[in-house]
């Protein structure tokens, strides 16, 4: 629940798109938007992201404070409480994106928690304009126009925190230069070959000149496998391809969107997929790209109470 703490005039309006609300709040300096959650909501599930269009604002979340202004992004957990001080006239666009539907692992995530906005930062400087607009004209969509809009918010949002970019706490190798040169381009290389399923750890050191053992400790000082890590890549390319798909058209054979991602069956890749994400591959089509009031109806049935419709309010 996001509150005006301040007795002092504000605006607020919302609109859902598919899954995804977005609010937008304006007033004078000196407002504090807070978030607390409640105990009766269940926000563990959901992110917000937003964008300042017009002011400068102080972001306090997980003991730090960070100051936004309009160009950048701020990221934060809906889980935990946040507030966010206007220390000028403001308007402010907010996107309460539940995790599912965002292509990010939740360490992921956690990452990537905070304001993003360098300028050598080319995913906020798409994703600010973008959350803008689409903020601002949000009333006037088609149901399936605002849906794949949201969707492409959500996107840029993964892309943002599976990159690292700018991640304001990254703990990855930025204290080891060679390391960290490595790592950046090792990334680079399996993205642009994800497809191609000989593609394994001995092809890689190989090509970077450096040994196979080096290149485990590259990726145990990020916490994971380079084989694991593969494959997450894989599996977060291949939810994107099924949440792009047209609601209207068939879900495509799941062994083409398995090979062309470089998994060998869709049987291993449905396994994998369902292990990560916790839907089978087409029960996650349905989700992305069903209305946001389908998705509440089919999680409340199966017990994952995530009330949307609750999670903006105003008070004096």
């Amino acid at each position: 629940m996001i509150r005006i703490a301040e007795a002092m005039s504000a605006y607020a309006a919302s609109q859902r798109l598919g899954a995804v609300t977005v609010s937008t709040f304006s007033g004078p300096a000196d407002i504090v938007l807070r978030h607390v959650p409640a105990e009766d909501e269940e926000d563990d599930a959901c992110v917000a992201a937003g964008t300042q269009s017009r002011g400068t604002a102080l972001l306090t979340h997980r003991d730090g404070v960070q100051r936004c202004t309009p160009g950048q992004v701020f990221l934060v957990d809906m889980s935990e409480p946040w507030e966010l001080r206007e220390t000028d006239a403001y308007r402010l666009h907010l996107y309460r994106i539940p995790q599912r539907v965002i292509s990010a692992s939740s360490d992921e995530l956690r990452t990537a928690y905070g304001v993003h906005g360098r300028p050598d930062d080319t995913v906020t400087r798409l994703l600010a304009p973008l959350m803008t607009r689409i903020a601002d004209s949000a009333a006037t969509y088609a149901e399936h126009v605002g849906r794949d809009l949201a969707g492409n918010v959500a996107d840029l949002l993964g892309t943002l925190a599976t990159t690292g970019a700018d991640a304001p706490d990254a703990t990855s190798v930025r204290d080891d230069g060679p390391r960290r040169a490595i790592l950046r381009r090792v990334r680079h290389f399996v993205n642009e070959n994800l497809g191609d399923q000989e593609l394994n750890p001995e092809q890689i050191a190989a090509r970077h000149h450096v040994s196979v053992r080096y290149l485990h400790k590259v990726f145990e000082t990020e916490g994971t496998t380079l084989s694991r890590w593969i494959r997450q890549r894989r599996l977060e390319e291949c939810r994107r391809e099924l949440a792009r798909l047209d609601p209207t058209d068939p879900v495509p054979s799941l062994a083409v969107i398995a090979r062309r991602w470089g998994f060998a069956n869709a049987a291993h890749f449905s396994r994998s997929f369902r292990a990560a994400f916790g839907v089978s591959p087409s029960e996650w089509h349905r989700i992305r790209t069903s209305t946001g009031e389908d998705v509440t109806q089919r999680e409340k049935a199966q017990g994952q109470s995530r009330t949307a419709d609750r999670d903006t309010s105003t008070a004096g």
